[in-house]
């Protein structure tokens, strides 16, 4: 009798559970309704030189995460990959020393990448892509 009665005991207390799991796999099932925001990443890193000042070179490396609000935008990004990256390495190397060590000016850089990149493949596909332009490491020499 004690056992039948810890039977009856473990399975009223793991009806509830079941309900609860049964309810939350239909509402995973739904589609999300919001935008799905997804990243592509420029690999590898870019890396090109600056004027450091009038007699020498310094060189800059970043990694750049690009923002977008869709997979065909994300799919976009990936098939103008080479366009972006030499729009992007020719606004760098335009830059001077005091343009990327500035704090202040880096931000500026930043939206200028963007906007360059967004120009060209507006350009080139009819549609800017890129929600948010991203700097995830920014090292200069």
């Amino acid at each position: 009798m004690p056992l039948a009665r810890y039977a009856l005991l473990a399975l009223l207390c793991l009806t509830p559970l079941g309900a609860m799991a049964s309810e939350g796999g239909e509402e995973t099932a739904q589609a999300p309704t919001g935008p799905v925001i997804s990243y592509y990443a420029l690999e590898p890193d870019i890396i090109t030189n600056y004027l450091s000042d009038s007699k020498t070179l310094g060189y800059i490396r970043t990694t750049i995460e690009l923002m977008a609000e869709s997979e065909a935008d994300k799919k976009l990004l990936e098939a103008n990959d080479p366009l972006i990256r030499d729009a992007i390495i020719r606004l760098l190397g335009s830059k001077t020393g005091e343009q990327i060590k500035s704090l202040a000016t880096r931000e500026e850089l930043r939206k200028e990448c963007e906007a360059k990149a967004n120009e060209l493949l507006l350009k080139e596909t009819g549609k800017k892509a890129i929600k948010e332009l991203i700097f995830t490491k920014f090292l200069y020499q």
